[in-house]
């Protein structure tokens, strides 16, 4: 039999043999978090993990409250969406109204370039206090907002940094407690993007006939900072930065090194993380409009009144997505990560090729049971898009530099995320049909992105496992 350094001889860089194929060769060693790096494998023999106790998981709890907090509020996009294009910009076409969503999207990944490799170097608080403020002040504004460009100052700029600083800090936070159940851990703490998802549009939506667009903002803010100040007084790391104390500004700046690691695990990675971006957010985003649409509804319709069963779908996805999320985390443990994150886009490219196409191109529905079967499978098959995807990641790098490869993806990501409402917007705008007819050229491009991210991922576990699918 092979020994513990002769195994991990044979591994190829890039990617880790699962947490669970070799245990603790003594009290002193812990199992490694990749081999890519030159300098990595001394740095993880000497972390050890918690993998539970109090503390870990009150930091779980915490990163829980800023996923709610960051990644819910972005899961309400669709809310917000549907309310504008109708009666805060109703002379707007969908593309230009696209665009408030693309940039907060942009905004939310591409800070990460500098949040997560900062969080490397001097932890979460400072990091999350400022998301709090920015997120706060940014919906205080959107309250106010009743011109195109104030939307895109307040939320698209000042409320998309705000996530940013949240998210990424809450996430990585997670990584210096949990290894070998890291999965379960991360599946844990971005359920509450799903929680945040069910909550804020009914919250809203049950507000709005009563105290407005205005006010119903305001008490959305008083929600936010309660989960913000849980987050930010929970979260906390505990790996020293990869230098100790001779840590300096230069070990906060990502580096395109990661991406030329040998094996293109990284690259390819990244790719997969941008065509799932582009893919996801579409739904989330589009989902209440499609429905006004399919039902031939008024665009003045009341958020209460007829169309409130629109906003209601978007909470049916957003819970459908928790229980996807804490599924994915859990199997991934088992099954391998890449593994699970292959299954998870095949089956969202079939979700909606199967469900929402289907129902667009079959005329004259009026039951929308078909829709609901889409919504309710995609929400719990896509749940794993964002949660599964730090934990890929973290088999690529060492701990201490979690921050700067999450960071660095997701500033490519961020891209796709910026253009992708637009060019949904586009395609809507492009098809000249009535109702519902017009989301096919949506559905179809969601669909293939799904395809070739999957695509992706299966070029990145053949490259570094092989084709025998029982290796984690």
């Amino acid at each position: 039999m092979a020994s513990r350094s002769e195994k991990r001889a044979l591994e190829p860089q890039g990617l880790q043999p699962n947490d669970q194929d070799e245990k603790y060769a003594d009290e002193s060693s812990a199992p490694s978090a990749q081999l890519s790096p030159q300098d990595s494998l001394s740095n993880n023999e000497e972390t050890t993990y918690p993998e539970g106790g109090f503390q870990a998981w009150l930091v779980v709890l915490g990163a829980f409250c800023g996923t709610a907090a960051s990644i819910g509020l972005y899961n309400t996009s669709g809310l917000f969406e549907a309310y504008m294009s109708t009666q805060l910009l109703p002379n707007e076409s969908t593309s230009k109204v696209g665009w408030i969503f693309g940039i907060y999207a942009f905004v939310t990944w591409f800070l990460g370039v500098q949040v997560g490799p900062t969080f490397d170097a001097m932890g979460p608080t400072r990091l999350m206090l400022a998301g709090s403020v920015c997120t706060l002040g940014g919906i205080l504004a959107l309250s106010a907002s009743t011109e195109y460009y104030q939307i895109i100052l307040a939320f698209s700029l000042l409320t998309g940094a705000g996530t940013s600083l949240l998210m990424s800090p809450a996430v990585a936070s997670v990584a210096h407690w949990f290894n070998e159940r890291r999965g379960l851990a991360s599946g844990i703490a971005w359920t509450g993007s799903g929680i945040g998802g069910v909550i804020f549009p009914l919250m809203i939506q049950s507000l709005l006939p009563q105290v407005g667009w205005a006010w119903s903002l305001r008490a959305f803010a008083l929600v936010l900072f309660v989960l913000c100040t849980v987050s930010v007084a929970l979260c906390r790391s505990r790996v020293p930065p990869r230098n100790g104390d001779a840590t300096t500004w230069r070990d906060t700046i990502p580096s395109a090194r990661i991406f030329f690691d040998g094996t293109g695990a990284m690259a390819l990675t990244t790719a997969g993380a941008v065509l799932t971006d582009l893919a996801y957010f579409i739904p989330v985003t589009y989902i209440p409009s499609y429905y006004v649409a399919r039902q031939h509804l008024p665009p003045d319709a009341t958020l209460t009144g007829t169309a409130s069963f629109a906003y209601q779908l978007l909470a049916i996805l957003n819970a459908s997505s928790c229980v996807g999320r804490l599924l994915a985390g859990y199997v991934s443990d088992r099954l391998g990560r890449y593994n699970t994150m292959i299954l998870s886009l095949f089956l969202c490219a079939i979700s909606v090729l199967c469900f929402w196409l289907p129902d667009i191109l079959i005329r004259d529905v009026p039951n929308p049971g078909l829709l609901i079967v889409f919504v309710m499978s995609f929400g719990c098959v896509s749940g794993s898009n964002v949660s599964l995807m730090p934990v890929c990641m973290g088999q690529l790098c060492a701990t201490q530099e979690f921050g700067r490869y999450y960071a660095t993806c997701f500033s490519v990501v961020s891209f796709g995320a910026l253009v992708s409402i637009p060019i949904a917007g586009a395609l809507i705008d492009a098809v000249d049909a009535p109702g519902k007819s017009k989301f096919r050229g949506v559905a179809v491009f969601t669909g293939l992105c799904y395809v070739a991210a999957t695509l992706c991922f299966v070029w990145v576990r053949l490259r570094v496992k092989g084709s025998s699918w029982k290796t984690k």
